[in-house]
């Protein structure tokens, strides 16, 4: 019965969770029962014969070097393992924090497992990318149902027919019908390279659907069945690759109004996937929420919304999907509701005459939990006295209704409603000259947000004419990209000189705050490069990409510091979400460490050392050591 409990035990601790059956029922008979008095120092010896590796029952554990708290230990955390392995430098001790039973295994025992198994050893030395792709590979193998995730190949494809621009309307019906399917490509010129095509703007392909025809029907057009495709096609074409996440296709599919995707390989076109039998897919699934936005006809359906979004939030973290994908889809959805708002508040005469934009979070598509608002509106130059009080009054019902949607409002004031962030397009462009006119640390902070923009409702090119002026300006004053990135240093990363996790109290708890500790400075000295380099891109993840495309970063950093920016913003997700749990209204960046796995606190450490290395690369790049 006692090996029972000690097997079950050790099957719940990565990775003795990956040994064969007959190593762990050893390894789980040789273990005893010890306990440890709160303030207990427990010493390592140096021979492997007197050594023991400790798994928490119960209880928390400090590990200590030099007077500093390296690490922390609670339930089925273990250490002793770098002891055993010969991984410390310098002798460590450990202290009982809170009176602690663990079980201890034999070194000898716990070496024979690192020998003998291959996959047991590459847990303790692999590094952070493998180790965070591990764990997202369980989660998900072990409680993903959600058909969001799969890609679109597994989805049911329409066949794909395509015909030349001079084929008629007849033949293309008489394909149509023969393949089964509800459209057709008229290709106007051969297209080889179709993964490199511009998947938003292809105008090499036109499409032609059912619905084409009926609408041809229904206008009694003359000669249907001889009219020439080339001239009925519809352009651009918007395509989806196979290993594409279904969402994505979703997503793509909401954001341009269209039933249907064209699927692509690598070698060419594969079919269609039509909206009727994605959905099919996504019944009662969190899918239905974008369609739902679209449906909405008043500001209460938007309100509604919101709750759902907030479940759908931790509904989809449970199943383990990474965060940043979780920020793409909730941002998409955010952007919509926001998109629709604005359709329903601005008067008619003003729809083509105004633009919305959001920044911060918001634009990079990284906000998650609604913490706050960035946005700011453009309106046309000459407006009326009338027009411009019109306005006035959308930009303060608007900013109050979103914060009845559950958007808080941004406590610098930096939103729409305030009129240093609602401007003519003239004035705008000012202002965007003036922060290089008159550079201050808050306008600096201007800058970084605003080149995070990104338009959710009116003249796309309003912004980007925007932006082109602010890398413009950039260009004029040289030392501009340094005074920039000085705020990569401005917090303090939370590790200790012996690489132990530095800590403030608060109520009780040890806590860090994640996004000063390490979030802010990736974030912000991604920014730095891409501005540098002129990269128009606004997500950080997207961002490294392009570092990486463009030789700035070498493969192996880049992942590096997009799987660490992932566990970062992870981590934040999880406390937020328990903060909102627990009902907390606003939701703060602070992690405490107690809620912590052993694993995770392994895996802030070795994060907080990735936000180190780059801080100092960027220090060097942009030659920092002078403005501090």
């Amino acid at each position: 019965m006692a090996m029972t409990q000690q097997r079950n035990f050790l099957i719940q601790i990565p990775p003795f969770n990956q040994l064969p059956q007959p190593l762990l029922n050893e390894l789980a008979d040789s273990m005893d029962v010890v306990y440890f008095p709160q303030k207990t120092l427990i010493e390592v010896s140096t021979s492997i014969s007197e050594n023991y590796l400790y798994l928490l029952i119960k209880g928390k554990v400090a590990e200590i070097q030099n007077e500093e708290i390296t690490s922390r230990y609670s339930v089925r955390g273990f250490f002793g393992d770098t002891a055993i392995l010969g991984k410390n430098e310098i002798q460590a001790h450990y202290e009982v924090q809170e009176e602690a039973i663990a079980y201890k295994l034999p070194a000898k025992l716990f070496l024979k497992a690192f020998e003998d198994n291959h996959e047991f050893s590459h847990y303790f030395n692999s590094s952070i990318v493998e180790k965070l792709n591990r764990i997202h590979e369980a989660i998900q193998s072990a409680t993903s149902t959600e058909v969001m995730m799969d890609t679109v190949c597994s989805a049911p494809l329409q066949n794909y027919v395509s015909l030349p621009p001079d084929a008629t309307l007849h033949h293309a019906a008489q394909q149509m019908v023969k393949h089964r399917t509800d459209a057709c490509i008229v290709e106007f010129d051969d297209c080889d390279d179709c993964d490199d095509c511009d998947d938003s703007n292809n105008s090499e392909i036109g499409i032609v659907t059912s619905t084409d025809i009926l609408k041809l029907m229904a206008n009694n057009e003359p000669d249907i069945a001889s009219l020439r495709l080339g001239g009925l096609a519809n352009k651009p074409v918007q395509t989806v690759h196979e290993f594409d996440y279904l969402f994505n296709a979703l997503l793509k599919m909401t954001r341009f109004q269209i039933d249907r995707l064209v699927v692509r390989g690598d070698e060419g076109y594969l079919g269609f996937l039509h909206q009727k039998d994605l959905m099919s897919l996504f019944a009662n699934q969190s899918g239905l929420v974008l369609l739902k936005v679209d449906q909405a006809k008043t500001v209460s359906d938007l309100v509604v919304l919101g709750e759902q979004i907030d479940g759908l939030i931790g509904n989809l973290h449970h199943k383990g999907i990474k965060t940043h994908y979780i920020a793409k889809l909730v941002n998409e959805l955010h952007r919509k509701m926001i998109n629709k708002l604005a359709t329903l508040l601005l008067p008619k005469h003003l729809l083509e005459k105004v633009c919305v934009f959001v920044m911060g979070s918001e634009g990079r598509s990284e906000q998650v939990i609604r913490t706050d608002q960035d946005n700011a509106l453009i309106y046309s130059d000459g407006l009326t006295e009338i027009e411009l009080e019109e306005v006035a009054q959308f930009s303060q019902t608007f900013i109050a209704t979103l914060q009845q949607m559950g958007f808080p409002a941004c406590p610098g004031n930096i939103m729409l409603s305030n009129a240093y962030w609602r401007m003519s397009q003239t004035d705008f462009a000012q202002k965007v000259k003036d922060w290089f006119a008159n550079p201050s640390e808050e306008n600096f902070m201007y800058a970084a947000i605003f080149f995070d923009a990104e338009v959710v409702f009116g003249r796309e090119e309003w912004l980007k004419r925007l932006k082109q002026i602010l890398l413009d300006e950039k260009e004029k004053y040289s030392n501009f990209l340094r005074h920039f990135a000085v705020s990569v240093l401005r917090f303090k990363t939370p590790v200790g000189f012996f690489g132990g996790l530095v800590a403030e109290s608060e109520a009780g708890h040890e806590v860090i705050d994640i996004k000063k500790g390490g979030i802010f400075s990736i974030v912000h000295g991604v920014r730095c490069y891409a501005l540098e380099a002129g990269i128009e891109k606004t997500n950080t993840h997207w961002r490294i990409k392009a570092l990486m495309d463009a030789g700035v970063f070498d493969k192996e950093f880049g992942i590096e510091l997009g799987e660490t920016l992932n566990f970062l913003n992870t981590l934040r997700l999880e406390s937020m979400l328990k903060q909102l749990v627990e009902g907390v209204e606003l939701p703060d960046n602070k992690i405490r460490l107690s809620e912590l796995s052993h694993m995770q606190q392994d895996l802030l450490k070795q994060s907080f050392v990735v936000v180190e290395g780059f801080k100092k690369r960027i220090n060097h790049h942009f030659a920092l050591d002078g403005l501090m």
